[in-house]
């Protein structure tokens, strides 16, 4: 169900929610020992995350080096970083799977309409 209902919209959340704690989790730990965590929510994310891709790399990257996440450093800003960026994708996700359904619903309904000659 996409987001164009009551029902819609509580997918859509759990959905981002979904995300945000699997990121959460995958990004918790300097050593990156969740990869199964990781690894679900760039596959929720599809297909939106390929192109997104580059700007977490670099920002990411950067969150990680500025806090030296990896030396026992503090990672909760690198935990945010990429937390962020990632339900901002899956919040386009939801926006494309909206737009993508509108259209479909639209043109089901205006195909309807011309087989029945109104």
């Amino acid at each position: 169900m996409i987001p164009t209902t009551r029902g819609g919209r509580f997918v859509a959340l759990a959905y981002v929610v979904a995300v945000a704690a699997l990121t959460a989790r995958a990004f918790s730990d300097g050593h990156q020992d969740h990869w199964g965590a990781e690894i679900a929510a760039a596959v929720l994310t599809l297909p939106l995350i390929v192109p997104a891709l580059p700007v977490i790399y670099v920002v990411g990257a950067f969150a990680w080096a500025v806090t030296d996440a990896r030396d026992d450093g503090s990672v909760w800003p690198v935990t945010v970083t990429f937390t962020l960026m990632m339900v901002v994708v899956a919040g386009a996700d939801v926006v494309l799977a909206r737009t993508v359904w509108r259209s479909l619903r639209g043109s089901a309904s205006a195909s309807a309409r011309t087989r029945s000659g109104a």
